[in-house]
């Protein structure tokens, strides 16, 4: 495979998580109901997976971090949004800082 290929592949790849990345904040900010929290801690979970196939541990070990303050409840609000928020930028910042955006 040629070094450009691979080049344009990782920059495919950087562009597609800060993406998600920038889905999940705006996703959070949105959240009002349990089913929509669910399904938020959901989409981190397939992130972190993605970030651990790929090889960029310093992010997996923030979107652990999301995970673990997202606490999804059925009848009431979340306790700890502002903890997953701050997760969240956390993430945010550590993924400008790897892929230099």
């Amino acid at each position: 495979m040629s070094c450009l290929l691979v080049m344009a592949r990782d920059e495919q790849e950087a562009r597609e998580i800060l993406q998600e990345i920038e889905a999940l904040c705006i996703m959070h900010e949105k959240i009002s109901q349990s089913s929509e929290c669910r399904e938020f801690s959901g989409r981190c979970a397939l992130l972190l997976q993605r970030l651990e196939d790929g090889g960029f541990s310093k992010l997996a070990d923030r979107a652990m971090d999301l995970l673990v303050s997202c606490n999804p409840k059925d009848l009431s609000q979340c306790d700890r949004v502002r903890q997953a928020s701050n997760a969240l930028e956390r993430l945010r910042e550590q993924a400008g800082e790897t892929f230099g955006k």
